[in-house]
């Protein structure tokens, strides 16, 4: 395990890209189960989405002040969650 040398920085912007590209790894003892965990056995899932629908996703996210990933969300959960309209 190496020991961890921060060095004087010039600006802020200098000391945030040390951190930003810090790999800790080399710094954390391996003692074979700081890098274990459980995960839950639901997985998200990646769907394609078309560039327009995509644009507009991205501009009423923006528009809300949240990720497109969560307005994605709200409106698929609202939609599976209304009755399914018969053909």
């Amino acid at each position: 395990m190496k020991r961890l040398e921060i060095p004087e920085f010039a600006s802020y912007d200098e000391e945030a890209a040390f951190w930003d590209n810090l790999d800790t790894s080399d710094f954390m003892q391996d003692d074979g189960k700081w890098f274990r965990f459980e995960t839950p056995t639901k997985r998200a899932v990646r769907i394609a989405v078309l560039p327009d629908i995509a644009e507009a996703l991205a501009q009423r996210a923006r528009a809300q002040g949240v990720s497109v990933e969560t307005l994605a969300n709200v409106l698929l959960a609202e939609s599976v969650s209304r009755p399914a309209v018969a053909g």
